[in-house]
């Protein structure tokens, strides 16, 4: 009898250990699901917070060839530590090939530099964002970026980019070797002409060009501006006007002139780009047709303390008004239309555009001397930068207009490329005025 009362004392103690054991495994089972459905709940909402952005560049090294998008990269991430940037880059072609066959497959970056032109394209392909909303609800950034700026990336009512940069452009001086001469930093085409008989006389240079590089023709389109390009060139387009036209040829003419009484190097037509830069900043030349992306070069070089900047000449046969200032957007900053599928990312994406177009970004652009697409309101050590203040100061000036765009990014490859050849072919002597104007006519023609 002890014997059965013990065993089942000990069934019982078993069944009732089983029993507990299970209530025990089945609570332990549900409770670590919880947890982890809450768990994952939580690390949802951090990765909601954690964004990261793909922007692709147009150099192989931003950090080197772009110090200022790579600024901007970083005081972006300082003050939103949740967006992570993913900066990737490629040299100019290769980006903009890379870009085009990612735009096949809809794989695109969230921000990326682009070529106008490919721009245009993918927007009307439906692939890019509409900054309008962008620009609505952010009226001072708008305000703060010349009009003509943002209507160069409109299309379709879209605004389907932004300026990356200002592309600005003109005529550099080493005021120097003007006073060294007596003679006045030329603000008029018959100032410009007296001094480079003066400095002729004295074996001096007056405008450092190298003619190996063609597309290094700036300050001469900028005076194409004041001869009533922009008023000719749609009706050129259309077959209903001429680039040999007596206003043009006007123009072409004055570019002959100043090579008559040389104006330009004797070998400009074997010199590069980047001679002639090296020419005037040793002090070789008195004035260099060039952008202000040399302002660092031209300030660290030994004609820093007197080098200057100026849009170019006027002229008194011009057409229209002659206080153009080269200053256009150069190339659009775009993103993805595909930021849109996901709040979080957009959201992103107009925090950096709008950190891009602030004065906190306009005030890393001028710590790299590079020109921002801003009006920039900040302060420029004169002492320290006298060079880039002066750039600042002109870009500032009141009174001068600004076109709508380079005249050859607003032409077929072909024109431009011919347009460029012809002021050359003109300052090395090779073309006279008249032939070198129907040559680009024959591009337009095709």
């Amino acid at each position: 009898m002890n014997k059965r009362l013990s065993i089942v004392l000990i069934v019982c103690f078993l069944m009732l250990n089983l029993a507990a054991c299970g209530n025990s495994r089945n609570t332990a089972d549900h409770v670590p699901a919880n947890a982890g459905a809450n768990t994952d709940q939580g690390d949802t909402a951090t990765d909601a917070e954690q964004v990261t952005l793909s922007i692709a560049m147009h150099v192989a090294n931003v950090k080197e060839q772009e110090p200022y998008m790579y600024g901007i990269i970083q005081k972006f991430q300082e003050k939103y530590p949740n967006i992570k940037i993913d900066l990737q880059g490629a040299e100019t072609q290769e980006h903009v090939k890379k870009m085009k066959m990612m735009a096949q497959s809809k794989k695109l970056p969230d921000i990326f530099w682009l070529l106008p032109a490919p721009a245009k394209e993918m927007n009307q392909a439906g692939l890019l964002l509409d900054l309008s909303d962008f620009l609505k609800s952010n009226p001072e950034t708008a305000a703060s970026i010349d009009s003509k700026m943002i209507s160069a990336y409109q299309d379709g009512g879209k605004q389907f980019g932004l300026p990356y940069q200002a592309l600005v452009t003109g005529l550099w001086y080493n005021k120097a070797l003007f006073d060294q001469y007596s003679l006045k930093v030329p603000e008029t085409y018959d100032e410009l002409l007296a001094a480079v008989k003066v400095f002729q006389e004295n074996n001096v240079v007056t405008i450092a060009k190298g003619a190996k590089d063609t597309f290094s023709t700036w300050a001469f389109l900028g005076m194409l501006t004041r001869y009533g390009f922009f008023d000719k060139i749609d009706n050129i387009q259309a077959g209903k006007d001429k680039f040999d036209n007596p206003d043009f040829l006007n123009f072409f003419n004055k570019i002959d002139e100043l090579r008559v009484n040389g104006a330009f190097p004797d070998n400009v037509s074997s010199l590069s780009y980047f001679q002639a830069v090296e020419m005037f900043t040793s002090g070789k030349a008195a004035m260099l047709d060039a952008g202000v992306w040399e302002t660092k070069k031209i300030e660290g070089s030994p004609i820093g303390k007197t080098a200057g900047f100026s849009w170019g000449p006027t002229f008194t046969d011009g057409v229209g008004n002659q206080k153009v200032a080269m200053a256009v957007a150069a190339a659009p900053l775009v993103a993805s239309a595909g930021v849109k599928d996901d709040a979080a990312k957009y959201d992103a994406v107009t925090k950096f555009f709008g950190f891009f177009y602030s004065q906190e970004g306009a005030a890393v652009m001028a710590e790299n001397e590079a020109p921002p697409v801003v009006k920039y309101t900040g302060n420029v050590d004169k002492e320290k930068y006298p060079v880039y203040a002066d750039v600042i100061g002109k870009l500032n000036e009141e009174g001068w207009e600004r076109p709508a765009a380079q005249p050859d990014l607003v032409v077929s490859e072909a024109v431009a490329n011919q347009l460029n050849d012809s002021i050359y072919g003109v300052i090395n002597g090779i073309y006279k005025p008249e032939e070198a104007l129907k040559l680009i006519d024959d591009k337009v023609s095709k």
